[in-house]
């Protein structure tokens, strides 16, 4: 199956236009492989007929299927380590400043299939037990995909998905067998909150955040797309709040607010202190 030029072309700014997402000619592979199954579930003749579809009829539901498609949800339990030990550590020191009022707000900014925002929930109950038991603990997971979202939701995760990055013995203690497949226990469920938010869109209200990770996101957008976006986070983290970005991300050429800071195995970022 194929696209033509001026069908790709369009889709191809759909997907910037809505989502920030910047994908180049080398990517129509991509793109058509994930479009197929669409073309073959609806019965339509073939892409670029689906592409017309969309164009002529204002159909929102298969446009909003078609951007579902061309996201990429990559993710995995604890990916590249280093964050998460990064995050125990600051959690250990934010505990004495955060004491007074008791509550801790993580914003997971682009969840996908939930294994992120799980994650940061298994290390809260493995390390910090007392705190989950007795602060207000807010996990904050969003996405832009709502069928994402309801899988994340779901917590039940195959072999496949439990054997990426999570030990043994937290899938023992953290999940439970269910159909041939794993389901996240209620303490960590408990701790999270799953929303649709677009984050190359208007924001709802979000509460002033202690972490937020914004990981291998940016890499999709373009320069203005995450200048953008790191300001607006900026607004949304404490002053001595930190924001995690991918391994292979940077704010080098983005945005001189903050300052970079080294964790275990990895940098971190934390709001400038306004002189």
């Amino acid at each position: 199956m194929k696209v033509g030029p001026e069908q790709f072309a369009f889709l191809r700014d759909l997907l910037r236009r809505r989502t920030g997402v910047v994908i180049d000619d080398s990517k129509q592979y991509l793109v058509v492989a994930r479009l197929t199954p669409i073309v073959r579930q609806r019965a339509i003749p073939s892409l670029d007929t689906l592409v017309d579809r969309i164009r002529k009829s204002g159909d929102k539901a298969l446009e909003q299927d078609v951007l579902n498609a061309m996201m990429t949800h990559e993710t995995s339990f604890f990916r590249d380590k280093s964050p998460f030990e990064t995050l125990q550590g600051l959690i250990t020191e934010m505990i004495p400043r955060r004491s007074a009022h008791r509550q801790l707000v993580i914003w997971s900014a682009a969840s996908s299939t939930g294994q992120e925002p799980y994650s940061i929930a298994i290390l809260l109950n493995e390390r910090f037990p007392d705190l989950v038991a007795t602060w207000r603990i807010r996990i904050i997971a969003t996405d832009i995909s709502e069928p994402v979202l309801a899988r994340a939701r779901e917590g039940v995760f195959s072999d496949l998905e439990t054997n990426r990055g999570l030990a043994p013995d937290l899938l023992r203690k953290y999940f439970r067998p269910l159909q041939g497949k794993w389901s996240i226990a209620q303490d960590c469920r408990r701790l999270v909150e799953f929303r649709c938010l677009n984050l190359n869109g208007p924001w709802p209200m979000l509460p002033p955040c202690d972490v937020i990770f914004l990981r291998n996101v940016m890499l999709y957008f373009d320069i203005a797309t995450r200048a953008a976006l790191v300001a607006k986070m900026r607004r949304v983290l404490k002053p001595d709040g930190s924001l995690f970005l991918g391994g292979a991300e940077t704010m080098i050429g983005i945005d001189t607010g903050y300052e970079r800071l080294s964790g275990v195995g990895c940098s971190y970022y934390r709001p400038k202190a306004r002189g």
